[in-house]
């Protein structure tokens, strides 16, 4: 996905849940919707370099926040991008796991939760839940949450309790260049990480992408179609499971 309005900008501070307050050149301070609700400790850090989109329509905020210099490079901090991007890929193919299908719908229900996206797969329904891993651990692994998340424990329960009934997909975009994998974060939500793991013995399944953003393109780029999923820390022979995708390029 390319976002030729896109303009460097400097991050000052967090205000609040949704809004940061940036610095643009030319423009001066102006407040920077926020559509990442994780707490991003270490991401949005006073005078890191990042980059805005300009909002069709103008009202408390003037831009969006769209990535922010971390984990090797830009990381995409904007979950609405993360999903343009993450949808571009499956109607273009780039996800093997996903090839012959197309977005149908965003914001299926499911019984009573609401997940992001509906597939057709030659006919078939998939549902997708996508969640966003900014934040880096150890090794370069990309973790999710990065705070307690109650929505995502009653989708968690929704979805392996309904496993049987048609293909679910929870997807982890690790939103960094250098993830390596991706790991559900008991430190900050152990109910999450049980969930995921019981979703997985189901029947779910669990798959991870890793984006990122490039100044150059001013482009979501997909830097891996395929990362490892980790249901346990430190697992054996992490080193021999990563870095054996195929590599894919530009989100278009």
């Amino acid at each position: 996905m390319t976002y030729r309005g896109a303009v460097e900008c400097r991050v000052l501070r967090r205000l609040g849940r949704f809004t940061v307050l940036v610095e643009v050149p030319d423009a001066g301070e102006l407040l920077a919707h926020n559509t990442n609700t994780g707490r991003l400790a270490g991401v949005l850090e006073p005078g890191r370099r990042a980059f805005c989109t300009p909002l069709r329509r103008p009202r408390r905020t003037s831009v969006r926040l769209l990535a922010v210099e971390y984990g090797g490079g830009f990381a995409v901090v904007d979950t609405l991008a993360q999903e343009r991007g993450f949808e571009a890929a499956v109607d273009g193919g780039l996800l093997p796991w996903l090839r012959g299908c197309r977005v149908a719908r965003r914001r299926p229900r499911l019984g009573p939760v609401v997940l992001d996206l509906l597939l057709d797969c030659g006919g078939a329904r998939a549902y997708v839940e996508l969640k966003s891993a900014v934040l880096e651990g150890p090794g370069g692994v990309a973790l999710y949450p990065d705070c307690p998340s109650p929505r995502a424990r009653r989708q968690l329960r929704e979805m392996a309790a309904r496993a049987a009934e048609a293909r679910l997909l929870l997807v982890f975009i690790a939103a960094f260049p250098s993830a390596r994998a991706v790991r559900p974060n008991e430190d900050a939500d152990p109910a999450v990480a049980r969930l995921v793991a019981e979703a997985a013995r189901r029947g779910v399944e669990v798959r991870a992408v890793s984006m990122a953003f490039s100044p150059e393109r001013r482009s979501v780029v997909l830097v891996s179609p395929d990362l490892p999923v980790l249901l346990q820390r430190d697992p054996p022979g992490l080193g021999d499971r990563v870095g054996q995708e195929d590599r894919a390029g530009e989100v278009q």
